[in-house]
């Protein structure tokens, strides 16, 4: 992760069964079809058969890896993480919600909504940056 900034361990993250979409193209969230009470995901997350703990060590390693992106807060009991992600040039921030989520003992999903601070439509950022953080969340969980 690029920048550094001091980690606010325990801070409230986001709450995805009270979520509410914006309706703007500007927003994507993928979880578990009846996690938000309150929003139709744009795309229901995949089961993965690792444990929640496993998936969580996965997720970091994946996001890690990302450039002009900050962890900027987590609730690491239940393992829900809030990242910053600055685009190249205008340094727009656009933010990115996690939760791993136990299936099973040792099957886990994920819930990840992303969506940008600023502006209405976002040129599919948001989703292509969801969507290829998923791909490889596949490939670090099936190695």
């Amino acid at each position: 992760m690029a920048r550094s900034k001091a980690i606010k361990s325990g801070t409230p993250a986001l709450d995805f069964t009270k979520l509410k979409l914006k309706g703007s193209p500007n927003e994507y969230l993928v979880a578990p079809e009846d996690l938000c009470k309150n929003a139709v995901p744009h795309l229901p997350a995949d089961v993965y058969d690792v444990s929640a703990e496993d998936l969580r060590d996965a997720v970091m390693h994946v996001v890690s890896h990302q450039s002009r992106v900050e962890l900027d807060g987590m609730d690491e009991a239940s393992k829900a993480f809030e990242f910053v992600h600055y685009s190249a040039v205008l340094n727009f921030k656009d933010m990115i919600s996690i939760r791993v989520l136990p299936v099973g003992a040792k099957q886990s999903t994920i819930a990840i909504y992303s969506r940008s601070k600023s502006g209405y439509y976002d040129f599919g950022v948001n989703k292509n940056r969801v969507e290829a953080w998923l791909e490889e969340l596949e490939g670090e969980v099936i190695r």
